[in-house]
């Protein structure tokens, strides 16, 4: 299964990691399932890591982003998408979706992403109903 981790779910995992959503980069490290990310999520994840309310040193921000390329794909996203008027750098991480072919799209953007359902056959969950439904508690 191919799916993105918009940067609210990835900032999640680096504080909470034992949570869903770092669960569901365990299961890409065991190879459950194959993680997409572009360049503007890795930049974007690097930018609110080092959000002195986050209080990531940077060692700890470098430390975090490589960790997460050893378990992550990064794609380039060749197809621009206008799909959300209300806060346009959400539209990146659609585009990551494409891009990658994913699908599901994994996000805590309540408001402007995960309301969408589906984006061009791309079903998008949060990282709860991801688990819930593709990786339920046995």
């Amino acid at each position: 299964m191919r799916i993105v981790l918009d940067t609210n779910v990835l900032v999640s995992a680096a504080l909470y990691p034992r949570r869903p959503m770092g669960r569901i980069l365990l299961l890409a490290a065991d190879g459950r399932l194959q993680v997409f990310v572009s360049p503007f999520v890795l930049w974007e994840l690097e930018r609110v890591l080092a959000r002195p309310k986050i209080g990531f040193e940077p060692g700890k921000i470098r430390e975090t982003l490589e960790a997460l390329k050893e378990v992550a794909h990064v794609v380039q996203p060749k197809t621009k998408v206008d799909v959300i008027a209300s806060h346009e750098p959400d539209n990146r991480i659609l585009e990551c979706a494409l891009a990658a072919k994913a699908d599901v799209l994994v996000t805590g953007d309540l408001k402007d992403i995960r309301p969408l359902g589906r984006f061009e056959g791309i079903e998008i969950l949060t990282p709860r109903e991801f688990l819930y439904k593709y990786f339920p508690p046995t």
